[in-house]
This record gives structure tokens, C-alpha cells and sequence, in this order.
């Protein structure tokens, strides 16, 4: 509602400003010259509550109410024509300039909001996640003691097993959960992507092999090193590429790629699933938001997290034949 309104005020004040140039008798200067200054009003106003493509829009609406009516009273030039050409000029430099500068406010206060609501949701993780931590270690220690001296034909050892699998994982989300509540504290060195990778294809190879995927490097030559820290890169780099294996259909191939530009290095992660709606691609990045029957929702909001650590950006693109690529791009310097 408040945006209809709000369209059908710039609207009208374009329409009705129009409308009292056009009445007006071309003699009466000084009305013009009021009036033109008057279509300020819904540029700054579009500007504001729209954005650069509503300021615009405005702006060029304007032009194009008003164009005609210039070419009609044009008189080879002159002064009022110098102004009628430099006024249309400023509305599109008004538009373009507040515009952007509310584009920019907005996405500020966009990531401001983000970042408060993500510094509330890790203080509580991690208070949950310390009272969970305790009581899980002492399930999983004395079911595992339970289970030695239970014998193999017994027939309750197959629910122990099943208690100590579903701690195991209990143990995992909590660790998730810390590792997304804490700040992260960098050690960074001058390491090689390609031997990070390598190390990193070494880690998830037993889950390729169990899934019937195979996982291939594709490395440029002659990478420079780069400032990272090596732990949590691997870290990151693993929990994309386990996402991978696990969205490729048997059979397929998963493909880590690394290449350097100028000033950036590029690590690539590209699988051949089902691929990520587009409506969908913010939305992973939020904590405990998960299309995976047993995720926690935090393993790519923790990749997120590292990433953005280390100064980089993720991205998420269409692999070309089917699929994801989960795209990290790092400043090299």
C-alpha cells in the first residue's frame, strides 16, 4: 500500500508539473523557470525511496513530458533554450548522483542489520552450544564404555550403535555452532592454493569413493602463494566440496579449479547436481537455513564467515552443464 502510494505521488507531481508548463503561456518566464525547478522534487523523491533505477526512471519520465513542449517553443538557441537543455541535464545528474548515494545507504544499513542479527544469533549458539557440549561427552563416554562390555550378538548393541552415531553427530552441530558464535582469529602465512587443495582432496576422498564420485583438480600452473590461514581455508574449501560430492548424482565428477588474475586468486568448486534455485542463493548463507535432511544450516554460513575473514567474496554461479559452482575469490596482496 505505502508503495503504490508512494509511486502515485511521483506520479503525480511529474504529471501535474507537466500539465501547469504546458497551460501556462510561454511568455510568463519566470513560472517556467519555477515550475522546471519543481520537477527537483519527484527526481529527489523517486532517488530516495527508489534507488538509482527509480531516480531514473523519474528523470527520464520528466524528458520525456517535457522534450516536446521545448521543441515547440525552440528559438534557434537561445537563453531560455540554454537553460531548458541544462535543467534536463540536471535532473539526470540528480537522479544518477542520489541514486547511488541511496543505493549505498541502503545496502549499509542492509549489512549493519545483518551483522547485528548475526552477532545475537552467535552469542546464543554459543551459550547453547557450551551446556550441549558437556552432557554429549559424557553420553558418547559411557555408551562406548557400555559397548564393550556388551557382546556382539546382543541384541541391544545395534541401539548403542545408533546412540553413539546420533552423538556423534549432536558432537558435530555443537561444533558448528562454536565455530560460527566465535570470532575468528586469523594465523595467516604465504601458502600454496594448490597444495591446500591437494591436502584438502586427500580429506574427502574416503566420502568420493563411498558416494562413487570422482573428484579432480584442475590447478593453473605457477600459482603465486597468497596470505591465508591454512586451517581454516582447508576448513572452508572441505565443507564445499563435501556439499559437492553430495549433490552429484554416482558417477559424476566433481571439479576443484584454481586460477589467478592480476590481484585476485579464485578457487572453484563446481559439482553436477540438481543446482541452487536462484531465490535460494541468499538464503544458504543464513544460519540454520539447510535443503539437506541432516544439515545444520551453519557449514556455509562458516564458509561465509572465513572467507570474508580473509578480506575475499563467495559467489554462487550456474555451472554451464548442470549444477553449482561455489566460486571464493581472495585478494592476492
Amino acid at each position: 500500500m505505502i508503495e503504490k502510494l508512494r509511486i502515485c505521488v511521483v506520479a503525480c507531481l511529474i504529471g501535474g508539473i507537466s500539465i501547469l508548463i504546458y497551460l501556462t503561456n510561454q511568455d510568463s518566464h519566470y513560472f517556467h523557470v519555477f515550475y522546471r525547478g519543481l520537477f527537483f522534487l519527484p527526481v529527489v523523491l523517486a532517488s530516495f525511496w527508489y534507488g538509482l533505477r527509480g531516480g531514473l526512471a523519474a528523470s527520464l519520465s520528466i524528458c520525456v513530458l517535457y522534450i516536446p513542449y521545448a521543441l515547440k517553443v525552440w528559438a534557434a538557441f537561445s537563453v531560455m533554450d540554454f537553460d531548458r537543455i541544462i535543467d534536463l541535464t540536471l535532473y539526470n545528474l540528480v537522479a544518477l548522483v542520489m541514486g547511488i548515494l541511496s543505493d549505498r545507504d541502503k545496502a549499509n544499513q542492509k549489512l549493519a542489520r545483518e551483522a547485528e542479527n548475526l552477532a545475537t544469533v552467535g552469542r546464543s549458539l554459543s551459550a547453547v552450544a557450551h551446556d550441549m557440549k558437556t552432557p554429549l561427552i559424557a553420553i558418547g563416554g559411557f555408551t562406548q564404555l557400555v559397548k564393550k562390555h556388551v557382546h556382539g550378538d546382543h541384541p541391544h548393541r545395534d541401539k548403542l550403535d545408533i546412540i553413539i552415531d546420533e552423538t556423534q553427530r549432536l558432537e558435530n552441530m555443537v561444533k558448528d555452532m562454536l565455530d560460527f558464535s566465535r570470532p575468528l582469529q586469523l594465523d595467516q602465512s604465504p601458502e600454496n592454493v594448490a597444495a591446500v587443495i591437494e591436502e584438502c582432496l586427500k580429506v574427502v576422498a574416503a566420502e568420493a569413493q563411498r558416494m562413487k564420485i570422482v573428484v579432480k583438480c584442475d590447478c593453473a600452473q605457477g600459482l603465486s602463494a597468497i596470505s591465508i590461514d591454512r586451517m581454516r581455508m582447508k576448513q572452508a574449501l572441505i565443507n564445499l566440496i563435501m556439499n559437492a560430492i553430495q549433490a552429484s548424482p554416482e558417477g559424476e565428477t566433481v571439479t576443484v579449479r584454481s586460477y589467478q588474475t592480476r590481484q585476485k586468486s579464485v578457487i572453484e568448486v563446481i559439482d553436477c547436481g540438481c543446482g541452487i534455485p536462484v531465490d535460494q542463493r541468499e538464503g544458504i548463507f543464513i544460519p540454520f537455513f539447510s535443503t539437506k535432511k541432516d544439515g545444520t544450516g551453519l557449514g556455509l554460513p562458516i564458509v561465509k564467515k572465513i572467507v570474508e575473514a580473509h578480506r575475499g567474496q563467495i559467489q554462487i554461479l550456474d555451472n554451464p552443464k548442470h549444477g553449482t559452482i561455489f566460486r571464493i575469490v581472495l585478494p592476492i596482496k
